[in-house]
């Protein structure tokens, strides 16, 4: 049966904050997905998102869960809250979930993730939405196309930890490089010492030394090997490169440089091949779905087709791994052979060094 025509997937969200209007727009604007409720600890966020979606307001997510049976379920919750959340739905029958990224706090949360939605035949997919968007979808066909030669170097840059914010610097230059295997990681990271009469957050803004939950440091950076001999580069925070904007990448092969120059670049992306003097600009076409939406047509395709979906927990749990790595080369002063054997947070594990 066309995904055109089949009768919408159920779908519900956890966390009533502003990703789920995001969420709750993407399923609406694919046109494959029909919203039924929204849950969240908070009864007051939680009716409030419900009553603007016109959908049911919940604060028990196993009352949810039960009343609503949902094909989908999406999780827009903190990041620490993660991989608890995923193996509840998971094993509640559900035929898939889009948990917002980043997917864990430690690989080893996420491996559990995976595990539990393999044991019920769940789909998981983490929203590292950029490389679905159009000017990802480009470089990566110019980079298979020959357009810079034999790719050698990635670059990515980005403001923010690394965790939160270079997650997605990861997932982005992973999809670069055609999502090649890592064999090894290199890494260096800075932590203030926050205030101790600072409140930990629990959300966006940085607070305590903490974001969503979690602890997060000030400036990182990290050459990774692939398995081919390209390599990595990546800086997040105060270590980002200078005057770069937020989310910067950079192909560089032996014919030519390709260019993103952050979420505010213009133009978007630039080549520059050896044929012309200076940079080139690449036109984008902007008439298509945007790239949450983009994410939920693939999820339903998933779910109805069984096409494998670009960011499919297997998958984006290779880019965590990377992330943790960064953090355990930090911790250890060592340059970190994949896969990974540490299954905790390195950064958490060097605060309470710190601390003892």
């Amino acid at each position: 049966m066309s995904a055109h025509c089949a009768a919408p997937l159920k779908a519900a969200v956890v966390g009533a904050g502003r990703m789920c209007r995001r969420h709750a727009a993407a399923m609406a604007q694919s046109g494959q997905f029909a919203l039924a409720a929204v849950c969240d600890l908070s009864e007051q966020a939680a009716r409030e998102a419900a009553d603007e979606l016109g959908v049911a307001a919940y604060t028990d997510l196993d009352a949810m869960l039960a009343a609503e049976n949902p094909d989908v379920v999406t999780i827009a919750t903190p990041g620490a809250t993660h991989a608890a959340l995923t193996e509840q739905v998971a094993a509640a029958g559900v035929s898939g979930i889009c948990c917002e990224k980043p997917m864990a706090t430690c690989l080893g949360a996420g491996h559990r993730m995976v595990e539990a939605c393999r044991q019920h035949d769940v789909a998981l997919i983490v929203n590292h939405q950029r490389r679905m968007g159009e000017e990802m979808v480009t470089m990566r066909r110019l980079i298979e196309e020959g357009a810079v030669g034999e790719l050698r170097l990635l670059r990515g840059s980005c403001a923010g930890d690394l965790l939160t914010d270079g997650t997605h610097l990861v997932n982005s230059l992973r999809h670069l490089a055609g999502d090649e295997e890592a064999a090894w990681v290199l890494g260096q990271m800075h932590r203030t010492e926050p205030d101790p009469a600072e409140p930990r957050s629990s959300d966006t803004k940085k607070s305590g030394g903490y974001r969503y939950g979690y602890p997060v440091e000030d400036g990182a950076m990290a050459v990774v090997g692939m398995a081919s001999g390209l390599r990595m580069e990546l800086f997040t925070g105060d270590a980002r490169l200078m005057d770069r904007p937020y989310q910067d990448y950079e192909g560089v092969g032996t014919a030519g440089r390709l260019w993103r120059e952050g979420d505010a670049g213009e133009p978007p992306l630039r080549l520059q091949d050896g044929r012309r003097a200076g940079w080139q600009a690449i036109p984008q076409d902007e008439s298509g779905p945007k790239p949450m939406t983009r994410v939920y047509l693939a999820l339903a395709r998933t779910l109805r087709d069984g096409a494998v979906h670009p960011l499919a927990g297997e998958s984006v749990l290779k880019g965590l791994e990377m992330v943790m790595a960064v953090q355990e080369s930090a911790r250890t002063g060592a340059r970190i052979e994949l896969p990974l054997q540490q299954g905790a947070y390195p950064l958490a594990l060097m605060i309470e060094r710190e601390c003892g």
